[in-house]
């Protein structure tokens, strides 16, 4: 089968030979020959958290990147690679809701037939019991598949002090008729301590104990270089499960290594400068590709490290064996899903966050951070929500909330955080949101998966704002949020490796804290607590946010008008897609038409972006209140009092009428001024009446 590599220089060397040839001979020339596999290669994957199955056993989605795809990338690869070694780099195994024990993970590890295993945080997030069997169960001599290496150099036996697997392990692969000796260095559990609580690693200690500064290189310049510098090996490999950052520093302060593996981050690769000048490659595979790295012989016969690629899980089919295999472990997790976390009830009419909108299914997420965490406000990404289960919907009686329901709502596999940030900057960061939404054509907003709405708070944001103007209204606790005050604001631990968020303190962890440690301290670890724990819930609004296409003081427009008049009526669901032909994926333009509220210009046009006038509104509120079954009860006399009565269209006279009887609209120095456009704070005036009415 074909293969996707994201980088593949040889490749884009061999396009730039050609456009360099003469238009004949290109044309002309024969095929280039098939590039030769290399005969040795060193494969790694990280990051994989236990992904052993052909779906996801909370959620039922399809999985894309899993060791069901390792393994038959590696089938094809041993086919033509001569020699391969196969190393994993930690956060193998799962710890979610439903996961239990990792022995599928340990299964797929010994069928796959990987060399070493680099255990880093969420193996022992698995607690001492899980964590000594999977160890048994990937090490032991017998059993399916091949026995795999446990290779650590920083963790140490609580009770001796001594390492608690080898630090290293020398692999001997052959090269050309030659036999050459890999060592490979695990490193990867340094961060244990600050992410778990204690009873995970009772039984452990993490670093030499001059190591105070608990700093990798230490590790490897104080103690594993002296050691492995003796073994006459051919290259070093050296397994560091750390961020891009500490990966850097790592690579400054050392020397005598050939090749450095990542893990906490986005498949990528590249090269790092060491403590001598030289450059060293470096590869992570981010939890969704393989990387390949080939090992060559130099011009004078001695073996380097040679190109890298990330090959994409996604491009591979499921290995049907080893998908039989692990098939029984994967209907227990399923069944597990079924269990029961809490119970909903009232009515739930909004089960599918939006990033576009404010819905009840994402309020549920935001109050269950901030009831876990006592935050003041949460800040969540769009993208890391789904949606609540159908049912949800269904009338107002009790409705059984479960543990996959609750993780196909949180979606997101970030740990939680609460941290501190200062009014400025969370104002800051809710202008780089609005940057993150776009507004298309009919004048409808839309993207923003990767913005965050913020909970707890109410504000607007003004997608068609200037820069530093975008945010309007923010406010916490009825008062206005102070630039200099700090609140603690509860998020995804994923937002801290985004470059454009400010710079924070972390004060709390949910991944480190007994209650929630167990499941990752994910958001759907603190929604399952929540639903478990408050009764029945019912949809409840602490605080508003929304998103609007122009600017504060600008004009409203068509379609500004009718959602904000799609709010008031509680956003039910239309019975058509489409009821204009200039307006696409607007469930409130739709409503509108099927309402009979809005016509449109008589050829099929809604005319969104058009400004709607003084009297255009009249006329959709007249219409809503129609609909709506309101009193319609008007005698002429309020529109008739005005200096500019006839300057009303005659369609329009008894809505114009109707609205100033009911203080919907007001007129202006005696004038109506039908054809004035509004702003939005005066149709958000106009909006908070139009409630009294109903």
């Amino acid at each position: 089968m074909a293969r996707k590599s994201i980088l593949f220089r040889r490749l884009g060397a061999a396009l730039l030979a050609l456009l360099l040839l003469p238009a004949t001979a290109a044309w002309a020339a024969e095929p280039a020959p098939a590039e030769a596999a290399p005969a040795l290669a060193i494969y790694t994957t990280g990051d994989m958290a236990g992904r052993v199955g052909e779906t996801d056993p909370m959620t039922g989605q399809t999985e894309e990147n899993s060791y069901l795809k390792v393994a038959s990338a590696m089938a094809e690869e041993r086919q033509t690679v001569k020699s391969a070694l196969l190393l994993d780099s930690g956060d193998a195994v799962a710890n979610t809701l439903v996961s239990g024990s990792a022995a599928d993970t340990a299964l797929a590890l010994r069928t796959i037939g990987y060399d070493g295993l680099i255990p880093s945080v969420e193996e022992f997030r698995l607690g001492q019991g899980h964590r000594a069997a999977f160890f048994r169960d990937l090490t032991q001599e017998n059993g399916q598949g091949t026995p795999v290496k446990l290779i650590s150099a920083d963790w140490m036996d609580g009770e001796s002090g001594q390492n608690a697997a080898q630090p290293y392990h020398i692999y001997t692969r052959q090269l050309e008729g030659k036999e050459i000796r890999i060592a490979v260095v695990g490193l990867g559990t340094l961060e244990v301590p600050q992410s778990l609580p204690s009873y995970y690693y009772s039984d452990s200690k993490f670093g030499h104990t001059d190591n105070t500064g608990m700093s990798y290189a230490w590790e490897w310049n104080h103690w594993i270089w002296p050691q492995l510098e003796q073994q006459n090996c051919d290259l070093v490999v050296v397994c560091c499960h750390a961020d891009q950052e500490t990966l850097e520093e790592f690579a400054a302060q050392t020397a005598g290594i050939d090749l450095l593996v990542s893990g906490h981050g986005q498949a990528d690769m590249g090269t790092l400068e060491n403590r001598d000048g030289q450059m060293v490659s470096w590869v992570s595979s981010g939890g969704t590709t393989l990387t390949r790295t080939e090992v060559i012989l130099s011009d004078n016969g001695t073996p380097v490290i040679g190109e890298s690629q990330l090959l994409r899980l996604s491009d591979y089919e499921n290995d049907p064996a080893l998908a039989q295999a692990t098939a029984d472990g994967q209907k227990a997790q399923q069944a597990r899903a079924e269990q029961r976390a809490g119970t909903l009830s009232g009515n739930w009419t909004e089960t599918t966050a939006s990033a576009t909108r404010q819905t009840q299914a994402a309020d549920l997420v935001a109050r269950a951070m901030l009831w876990t965490s006592g935050a003041d406000a949460a800040l969540i990404t769009n993208g890391s929500l789904g949606y609540l289960p159908e049912q949800s919907s269904s009338g107002s009686g009790a409705r059984a909330l479960s543990l996959r329901d609750c993780a196909t709502l949180a979606s997101g596999d970030s740990p939680v955080v609460m941290v501190e940030l200062t009014g400025a900057q969370l104002e800051a960061w809710l202008e780089v949101c609005a940057g993150r939404y776009q507004v298309d054509e009919s004048g409808r907003v839309t993207g923003g998966q990767d913005a965050d709405f913020l909970y707890g708070m109410d504000y607007e944001l003004y997608v068609g704002g200037q820069p530093g103007q975008r945010v309007v209204n923010l406010t916490w606790q009825g008062q206005p949020v102070e630039e200099d005050r700090t609140y603690r604001v509860i998020l995804e631990e994923s937002h801290l490796y985004d470059d454009e968020f400010p710079s924070c303190t972390i004060l709390w962890s949910a991944a480190a804290d007994m209650q929630y440690a167990a499941t990752g301290g994910t958001m759907a670890s603190l929604l399952t607590a929540f639903t478990s724990r408050s009764g029945a819930v019912v949809p409840q609004r602490e605080s508003t946010w929304a998103v609007y296409a122009g600017a504060v003081d600008s004009p409203m427009t068509r379609l500004g008008f009718v959602e904000m008049l799609y709010e008031v009526a509680g956003q039910p669901k239309p019975g058509a897609n489409v009821a204009f032909a200039d307006v696409t994926g607007s469930d409130a333009v739709v409503w509108a038409a099927e309402k009979r509220i809005v016509s449109g210009d008589g050829k099929g046009m809604f005319l969104p972006q058009m400004e709607v006038t003084r009297e255009q509104a009249a006329a959709m509120l007249y219409n809503y209140a129609r609909a709506e079954g309101l009193d319609l009860t008007a005698d002429g006399s309020a529109v008739n009092a005005l200096s500019d009565r006839a300057s009303v269209s005659g369609w329009a006279v008894t809505a114009v009428d109707f609205c100033l009887r009911n203080g919907l609209l007001e007129p202006v120095n005696g004038q109506f001024q039908p054809s004035a456009t509004m702003t939005r704070a005066e149709v958000q005036r106009t909006m908070e009446v139009l409630k009294t009415l109903d």
